[in-house]
């Protein structure tokens, strides 16, 4: 499965000193919808660090030849990283099955749709499967809305489901994935996954005006949070169970190995671990869990030369 990484573009000046290097400027970029936490996290960062110069450029694109590249990480194919890369998770993310408020399938669909008829739902059966039955038909129907094949949530929701982008039904929309909300508010019959922070409204915790969490088979506990609408009780659920019909993802910096003696940048990371992670729920993205965190902390420790930021 090929990797997807989202870049966040380092402009650089670099001096060199006893082996270290220092950075004067750094312009940070990405995907919009991991945008809002990255830029809390810069927000609450500069305020321990005043002299920081890290900033976020949502809508740079420069051709400078002297910018370097490090890359966000947003689906499970990172295993074949190149050897002089590598990765540090810094957060999850979650993807939920909505539809439009006024959708047929709601109410077919009441009792909770299972793993396999979420499959069948949003992807185009094949004939090499182990299960394909010529004669199978699906039970629900709906018009699935999807990014292109190429863009990270596509590459997630597929390989979580052990499919391929090319047999996602349905339309695709170009952009950001706020544009599927959109779509699936248009038309009747609209089905997509999406994230979180995308899908409530994070003010009010409730969920956005105009759609609906398509109903999922869960135990009862389970449903009780999914079915409140409210982004905070279907965090905790998602850190707390693995719910089969919802992926949940790491994303991470990819850091190429000598930017572990970037002051500017491992600090930076070191502190999203170490203080970051308590405004993950605020903007609608999960924490690391414990054993995950451990690892991103060691594989920092392993690889820098040098760390100056002090952990409280």
């Amino acid at each position: 499965m090929k990797k997807t990484v989202y870049k966040i573009a380092f402009a650089l000046s670099f001096i060199l000193f006893s082996g270290v290097i220092f950075a004067q400027e750094i312009h940070v970029e990405g995907t919009k919808f991991v945008y809002p936490i990255v830029e809390k996290w810069l927000t609450e960062y500069k305020k321990e660090n005043p002299k920081s110069s890290i900033s976020l450029e949502a809508n740079s694109s420069s051709q400078n030849e002297n910018v370097s590249d490090l890359s966000i990480i947003v689906n499970s194919s990172s295993d074949d990283n190149a050897k002089d890369e590598k990765v540090v998770y810094v957060g999850r993310y979650a993807l939920l099955p909505v539809s439009n408020a006024q959708n047929p399938l709601l109410e077919k669909a009441a009792k909770g749709l299972k793993k396999r008829d979420l499959i069948n739902l949003v992807f185009e059966k094949d004939a090499l499967d182990e299960d394909f039955d010529p004669d199978e038909k699906s039970k629900y129907t709906a018009t699935i809305y999807s990014r292109n094949n190429e863009s990270s949530t596509t590459l997630a929701l597929a390989e979580y489901f052990d499919q391929t982008p090319e047999r996602i039904k349905g339309k695709k929309i170009f952009g950001d994935e706020i544009y599927l909300l959109t779509a699936i508010q248009k038309d009747e019959k609209g089905v997509t996954f999406n994230t979180l922070n995308y899908v409530f409204d994070l003010q009010s915790r409730q969920l956005k005006s105009g759609i609906s969490l398509v109903p999922l088979q869960l135990k009862a506990k389970q449903k009780e949070a999914f079915e409140s609408y409210n982004i905070d009780k279907l965090i905790s659920l998602l850190e707390e169970s693995k719910i089969e019909t919802i992926p949940v993802e790491n994303f991470g910096l990819q850091i190429p190995n000598e930017y572990f003696n970037n002051e500017e940048v491992v600090n930076f990371v070191n502190w999203i671990l170490e203080h970051g992670q308590k405004y993950n729920h605020e903007y609608g993205f999960l924490n690391l869990d414990n054993k995950t965190l451990i690892f991103q902390k060691e594989q920092l420790d392993n690889n820098k030369t040098y760390l100056s930021y002090t952990k409280n």
